[in-house]
């Protein structure tokens, strides 16, 4: 007698959701987090804020990241150029406490904690609307200055 074996089911696959730990920013133009509002979530830089009407017009933000950590910058000029002010996750109810009332025409997000010598690693390669190429250019700076730091000890 041959003894046959039923086939065994196979499990489907299990749909797990998962939590995608991104930052949050939200800006204003008044004070207070009022007036126009304007969301932006993930690892973001805006090359123009006159793209979404917000040239030369942020009075407050309000910052978050699961992680508890981050840095949002503020620029006064386009392109991530001109004097900058950043900030660690929070809220800031009037920008006019740093004088940076009214200034911000571009800005970068993430969940880095980023240092003045990243964001002046920005601010030197003109970069495009992609925060990939941020990133890249911030980690890649961050190990020339690393080993920079080594070689400099020897």
């Amino acid at each position: 007698m041959i003894n046959k074996k039923k086939p065994v089911a196979k499990a489907a696959p299990k749909r797990v959701k998962a939590k995608v730990l991104t930052p949050l920013l939200e800006v204003y133009s008044g004070t207070n987090f009022s007036g126009t509002s304007k969301r932006f979530r993930g690892n973001i830089g805006v090359q123009r804020l006159s793209s979404v009407n917000l040239n030369d017009d942020l009075e407050s933000l309000k910052f978050s990241s699961p992680t508890n950590s981050g840095t949002v910058v503020l620029f006064e000029n386009n392109n991530y150029k001109g004097e900058y002010v950043k900030f660690s996750t929070g809220n800031i109810d009037d920008l006019a406490d740093f004088n940076f009332e009214n200034r911000a025409s571009s800005l970068v997000a993430t969940t880095l904690t980023l240092s003045d010598a990243d964001i002046t690693e920005i601010q030197q390669n003109g970069l495009k609307n992609n925060f990939g190429e941020i990133l890249k250019i911030v980690l890649a700076a961050r190990i020339r200055r690393a080993a920079k730091r080594r070689s400099g000890k020897k």
